[in-house]
């Protein structure tokens, strides 16, 4: 059942209210794009007391807000702030601008990091959409899985 899009934008502003986490304050700007996602931890669906920022590559916090769920399922509607063309110094993402993404778990006080299935922790693409869904990250159904643990592998090639 998909959330109707009235709804899901009345959480959103509702959540995006709610305190920041330390250091995961983002500067406000007139450029945003907005990312919207399922979220799991270790193959579970997150608690919807998490919270979800993002930074860009020099670790400014572009963007933060709290997990919310409907039902058993947790969603992340997440504003990511541009940088403001009117102002100095460069406070948000720039146009295809990478960012990373980061989860808190109040509960047990973990800070995850999202990790791709190329085992990069950057996203690309961002652009100005005048705060609507950012496209490639813009499908309610979208999941993005964070762990709690890194299992480490090996990659096994056979002695010839």
């Amino acid at each position: 059942m998909k959330l109707p899009l009235t709804a899901f934008l009345l959480i959103l502003y509702t959540h995006s209210c709610a305190q920041s986490a330390q250091g995961w304050e983002p500067t406000p700007s007139p450029c945003s794009a907005l990312l919207v996602a399922q979220i799991l931890v270790d193959g579970l669906w997150a608690p919807a007391d998490a919270r979800i920022a993002a930074f860009d590559e020099r670790g400014h916090c572009v963007g933060a807000s709290d997990l919310f769920s409907t039902g058993t399922i947790s969603y992340a509607g997440l504003r990511l702030f541009g940088d403001d063309p009117q102002t100095l110094p460069v406070e948000g993402l720039t146009e295809g601008g990478r960012f990373s993404l980061r989860l808190h778990l109040p509960e047990s006080g973990q800070t995850l990091t999202w990790f791709g299935p190329d085992g990069g922790t950057l996203l690309s693409g961002w652009s100005d959409q005048l705060g609507g869904r950012l496209p490639g990250f813009d499908d309610p159904t979208g999941v993005l899985a964070f762990h709690t643990r890194l299992v480490p592998f090996t990659c096994y090639s056979p002695t010839p």
